[in-house]
């Protein structure tokens, strides 16, 4: 319920799992992704 109503509150530039948003801060040389902890939170059972 909380990832459908809040969404852009949890999710500001990239959405995914947290397997997917490491790939992606690798291949954009960031160093950090805002919202690791609520895509493991929120996206581990989806």
């Amino acid at each position: 319920m909380t990832l459908t109503t809040e969404f852009e509150q949890h999710f500001s530039t990239v959405v995914g799992s947290e397997h997917m948003l490491q790939q992606f801060k690798h291949h954009t040389n960031h160093q950090r992704i805002r919202g690791m902890a609520k895509a493991r939170a929120l996206l581990q059972s989806a």
